[in-house]
């Protein structure tokens, strides 16, 4: 391409935007989104305060970030396809925090080129791209005055443009090898180092002016201008002949030599990143970093006085450290394979580590991973200790002896002999070659009957024992350990993202069955199948997955979490028919959820225009923000009055929630496109954000959350001390004689006079609403529901328990709760009409304003309900939900002949048997828990099969007490 040429393309840039002929697969992607990244972090840039922070990960994210507290603002989405297409391998942000620039392997399947993301910063959108580009792009630079930008590719040399236009400035295309890293000036002069070597520098016009070597073998990585712009520290990826690690610092004018800092005793392959930083007392210290470790971390070594002064070696992570960038404070913040990012103060303190979000199933010398026969129970060894999977019951639990009828992984057998497999490009089975595609690098394997399965970074293999591969798939990262049934029929493979996957294996295909996800500290899971069903653990999971849609090349992609479709894509009992082998209630499942992209593009979209403080005299003052979207309120402040905006192009709506610290507060018709809507504060700090449903109620868009906090007042109190409310239902005898129970009167009174002498102790005061039998008709349970709104305040505790009947309408999967007036049950239409559903329900429930709240729903007598079912009524409220079975079974009428197994169970929990806090407190989480797994066991005692659920559907696993245990 001509310079004119070029010069016309990128004039298109962004202003306005280009049309190109190739655009990104349509099919939706399944992604990871643990709220960080699950892939290296090879860069950071920061804007010229150091409190925006933009990082770009391999796993096709670009994320935002607030400094110097770490607080996760906003993942911007480029396009992606498979492998490594949309992997972000560089990031810039402008001086004023406006706009970010992003690249990578951006577009080149797609279009042939290669594109320069830039986004909104504010909005978190993509506004535009710089397309053409040849290859991949390494680095990315913005002048600290913001006029230009500079990117360093992987081929075709560097390039430079003006900031606010996007006319071309400067081109080098003569450097062959990649260019690792580019920086600018402040008189916007540029400095680059490349693979082949060479450092070189550019005058503002863009002509090379300077050209240098660092020593025999010695590839420069690394670059950063010291604070006055006169000296250039270059770190280099490998180590000299003498297995030294190298640092030079140069001397920006002639790029000569001016002294080494010292990196005695620094052990490993090479330095990567580097930094000039400010301490605390106003000097400048020298930080460098990359494969340095010692036994247990990787290092940062911090110099005093500019590099010249003595040294300290600083743990900082656990795998290779890509990139150092100096904060204007102080300190530094630095990128990692961990995966993460940290930040360093002026004083040399981690005052932030990398903090992976998933499960580390890196292999290590104990690493194990083990399927059964069936492939329903897997072992696998994380950073926090070995864990089994069982997919029958859905539960991850820490490991505590291995299981010897579990399959792991053989290397060695005879007749196959597998070598030079482990970190290699050139594996060998049967001494015969095993063709890897270019940079494909091995990291697993398991012998199978008749030759091998290979995991490597990319691909999963099934090699002949000729060598060739006579079946692959893509993965989404590298393979860190595989292991196969007995049978060969099924594989697992333990991947670098956190995720376990099942494989079907023929001679011929591999196809996927399931995936598992599991989070850093192993308390929460989700699973989840090729077509996109989900089941997830009592703690929650729906947020960690998600489908990734793109649009056109130039517009951002459509991101849907399970959490935003939980009705069209939780379903359990999918996945363990997937996970059995048996894919037809997916595909039948799948053929009735729809087009999804069709319901994306219908999907309501909300967002918060104004917000004030209600007043006791009928006021409501404009609250103005402080810094983002964190607004003050006073310290005995009640009420948010909002002003919401909807943007739609369905003309009906589905409802509109406000969720106060993940519970919902308030159940609204979206009848017009602005309403005005209360929402009630709790004490203490409050997030604030709405959702909005489609017409069918199976998608919600949300609106950017609202922080608020409070102004301190010496001289206000805290909060009084709360209140429990508990709602208690039971129906024995229904109008229609077929429906009769036996004891579910019985484990309303029981349930209520056990948690009411329980609680005495902790609360100001104790109020029981008791609906039985005849009392618990609809009308009286929906103005018992009437009456606590109008009593029941944040500060309070709210209890729910009901003992009766609950079905599922076929016409449409909802949830119904059976009261004593139900007569006809003929139809699904009349049932439906006479009961209390969901919808209804959760209204109800959005009325209270309790902060804490927990739903006992023992309606599972009839075995026609189940806890999947009930969990749309967990999710839609964010309360903690405790439901009697767990499947499509009957819930045991009695145990002891006075109660049923919940009750039970729950009356143990309040004997002490679920534990105490140092207060001798029972919480929420605890007898949660406790009764999730105690009611099995009850109820095996009978030989009954029966088993509750517990659910946590808040993103805050906050704990409150509900009862004192007697000592």
């Amino acid at each position: 391409m001509n310079a004119a040429a070029l010069c016309r393309l990128l004039l298109m840039l962004l202003w306005p935007l280009a049309a190109f002929a190739g655009e990104p697969p349509t099919e939706p992607f399944l992604r990871i989104e643990a709220g960080g990244h699950t892939s290296a972090v090879p860069r950071l840039a920061i804007d010229a305060t150091g409190h925006l922070m933009a990082s770009a990960g391999y796993d096709k994210t670009i994320r935002l970030w607030s400094l110097p507290d770490g607080t996760a603002r906003a993942v911007l989405r480029p396009p992606i396809g498979p492998l490594q297409e949309g992997e972000i391998y560089a990031v810039a942000v402008t001086p004023d925090g406006r706009r970010v620039f992003a690249a990578g392997a951006t577009g080149g399947t797609w279009d042939g080129t290669f594109n320069i993301l830039i986004y909104n910063a504010d909005t978190g959108t993509l506004a535009g791209l710089l397309p053409g580009l040849p290859s991949p792009v390494n680095d990315l630079a913005v002048s600290p005055d913001g006029t230009r930008f500079a990117a360093g590719l992987a081929q075709g040399g560097i390039r430079v443009w003006d900031a606010t236009t996007g006319k071309p400035l400067a081109t080098d295309p003569t450097i062959t090898a990649p260019i690792r890293t580019v920086v600018l000036t402040r008189d916007n002069r540029l400095f680059a180092a490349a693979a082949d070597g060479h450092i070189r520098g550019y005058d503002p016009a863009g002509h090379r002016t300077l050209d240098t070597t660092l020593a025999a073998g010695i590839h420069p990585w690394g670059l950063a201008l010291s604070p006055d712009n006169g000296l250039l520290a270059v770190t280099g990826e490998t180590a000299d002949k003498a297995g030294h690690l190298h640092i030079e610092v140069l001397s920006t004018k002639t790029l000569a030599p001016v002294f080494t800092p010292d990196t005695s005793n620094l052990q490993g392959e090479g330095l990567l990143a580097v930094a000039w930083a400010h301490d605390t007392s106003g000097g400048v210290q020298l930080l460098a970093a990359g494969y340095a470790h010692d036994a247990k971390s990787y290092l940062i070594r911090r110099w005093q006085d500019f590099g010249l002064g003595p040294f300290t070696d600083i743990p900082a992570a656990h795998d290779t450290i890509r990139h150092l960038v100096a904060l204007p404070q102080g300190g530094a913040v630095y990128a990692t394979e961990d995966p993460g990012w940290g930040l360093i103060d002026g004083t040399g303190t981690i005052k932030l580590a990398p903090t992976p979000p998933m499960a580390d199933l890196r292999p290590s010398r104990d690493h194990r991973l083990a399927i059964s026969p069936d492939g329903a129970t897997v072992e696998f060894t994380t950073a926090t200790g070995p864990k089994r999977f069982s997919v029958k019951d859905q539960t991850l639990q820490p490991e505590t002896t291995q299981n010897p009828t579990l399959a792991t992984a053989r290397i060695e057998a005879p007749g196959l002999t597998l070598s030079a497999w482990k970190d290699s490009s050139a594996p060998r089975l049967n001494n015969s070659p095993i063709p890897l595609e270019h940079t494909e690098i091995a990291r697993s394997a398991a012998l199978l009957p008749d030759g091998a399965l290979l995991g490597t970074d990319t691909h999963l293999r099934r090699i002949a024992t000729d060598g060739r591969t006579q079946a692959i798939i893509d993965l989404t990262a590298p393979a860190w350990a595989v292991t196969v049934t007995p049978d060969a029929h099924l594989a697992v493979a333990a991947l670098r993202d956190g995720t376990i996957r099942w494989y079907d294996l023929t001679p011929t295909h591999i196809t996927e069955r399931a995936s598992l996800f599991v989070t850093a500290d192993a308390t929460s899971w989700v699973l989840f199948t090729p077509e996109g069903f989900f089941a997830d653990s009592e703690r929650g999971g729906d947020d960690l997955v998600g489908l990734h849609l793109n649009r056109s090349c130039k517009q951002q992609p459509e991101w849907l979490s399970f959490s935003e479709a939980f009705r069209l894509f939780h379903a359990p009992d999918i996945v363990r028919a997937r996970l059995a082998g048996d894919p037809t209630p997916a595909r039948t499942k799948l053929a009735e959820r729809g087009d999804v992209r069709a319901r994306l593009t219908h999907r309501p979209g909300v967002a918060v225009v104004s917000a004030c403080q209600t007043q006791a005299n009928g006021t409501c003052p404009a609250l103005a923000s402080r810094a983002g979207s964190t607004l003050t309120v006073p310290a005995d402040a009640a009420t948010l009055r909002l002003t919401a905006q909807i943007t739609s192009t369905d003309p009906q709506n589905g409802v509109l929630d406000i969720f106060v610290n993940d519970r919902i507060a308030g159940r609204f018709k979206a009848a017009t496109n602005t309403l005005t809507l209360n929402a009630p504060l709790d004490p203490g700090p409050n997030t604030v954000q709405l959702r909005l449903y489609d017409s069918d109620g199976a998608i919600f868009s949300q609106s950017p959350p609202l922080q608020i906090e409070r102004a301190t007042a010496t001289d206000t109190p805290g909060p009084p001390q709360g209140r429990l409310f508990i709602l208690s239902i039971g129906i024995d005898h229904f109008a229609n004689p077929e429906l009769s129970l036996h004891f579910a009167v019985a484990d309303a009174r029981t349930f209520t006079t056990a948690i009411a002498a329980a609680a005495k102790p902790l609360f100001r005061s104790v109020e029981i609403t008791e609906l039985l039998d005849q009392n618990a008709t609809r009308p009286r349970i929906l103005a018992a529901f009437e009456t606590l709104a109008q009593k029941i305040r944040p500060e309070d505790t709210f209890l729910f328990y009901v003992a009766s009947h609950g079905v599922v309408d076929e016409d449409n999967g909802h949830f119904l709760l059976v009261p004593q007036d139900m007569s006809d049950i003929a139809t699904w239409q009349t049932m439906a009409r006479q009961s209390i559903d969901e919808t209804t329900l959760v209204t109800e429930l959005a009325r209270i304003q309790a902060r804490d709240a927990l739903l006992f729903l023992d309606t599972c007598h009839a075995g026609k309900v189940t806890a999947d079912s009930l969990a749309n009524v967990g999710h839609e409220t964010g309360r903690y939900l405790l439901t009697a079975s767990s499947s499509v079974q009957e819930a045991l009428d009695s145990y002891d002949n006075r109660n049923g197994v919940f009750v039970t169970a729950v009356k143990e929990a309040l004997a002490g048997k679920a534990g105490s806090d140092a207060d001798h407190d029972l919480g929420a989480l605890a007898l949660g828990e406790y009764v999730s797994r105690r009611v099995g066991q009850l109820a095996r005692q009978k030989g009954h099969d029966q088993d509750a659920q517990f659910r946590a559907a808040q993103r805050d696993l906050r704990s409150f007490p509900i009862a004192r245990i007697s000592q």
